[in-house]
């Protein structure tokens, strides 16, 4: 498939519509490979993944409904968002943390850091759709908290973009999208 029939076709596919198959791992690390090659100024390459799979994915949503349960105040603690927590991560392959390393000393702004991982994502999600992956972005539940740095095995200074979600699906991954408006509405010309 061409790269600009990828990008106007690619579609987030949420877990619930993932089949069982599990993706072989040299997949998975043939599309972290396409992340890396994502610009970065100055060549930082500030992107980090941290890959679950098999049964690592039971350790990460236990470790996530379990801090959910632990943050939220008694009113305001959902026994839906404390089981979707729990579940949702086994019905992918594999999740990918995405966290972007922030290095104190170096002279490129965080916020150049934090586009450059996004591009890694968007080579990810590229990726992905051209080999007939169904990916999910998420940011819910705890995926902001220290606690989950804490986890994953960064410091308090890095930030946490969000987990992908992987897996195959029967849904139509490279379905023609569509766009609220035009890029004509987008565009000023001067």
């Amino acid at each position: 498939m061409e790269l600009e029939t990828i990008i106007k076709h690619r579609r987030n596919i949420k877990p619930q519509f993932f089949t069982p198959d599990v993706i072989p791992d040299q997949e998975i690390k043939d599309i972290l490979e396409s992340a890396n090659w994502a610009p970065t100024h100055g060549f930082t390459e500030p992107w980090r993944f941290v890959v679950f799979s098999g049964s690592s994915r039971q350790d990460f949503a236990t470790f996530q409904s379990e801090t959910y349960r632990s943050k939220a105040m008694p009113e305001s603690f959902q026994k839906i968002k404390y089981d979707k927590l729990l579940s949702t991560p086994l019905l992918a392959s594999h999740i990918i943390a995405v966290v972007t390393k922030n290095s104190e000393h170096s002279k490129i702004s965080f916020l150049e850091e934090i586009v450059a991982v996004s591009c890694s994502v968007q080579n990810i999600l590229l990726s992905a759709a051209e080999k007939n992956i169904a990916v999910h972005w998420t940011t819910g539940g705890v995926t902001y908290s220290d606690e989950m740095k804490i986890y994953l095995g960064f410091e308090k200074k890095d930030t946490i973009l969000g987990f992908l979600y992987l897996g195959r699906s029967n849904d139509k991954i490279n379905q023609k999208g569509n766009r609220r408006s035009s890029i004509e509405q987008k565009i000023i010309w001067k």
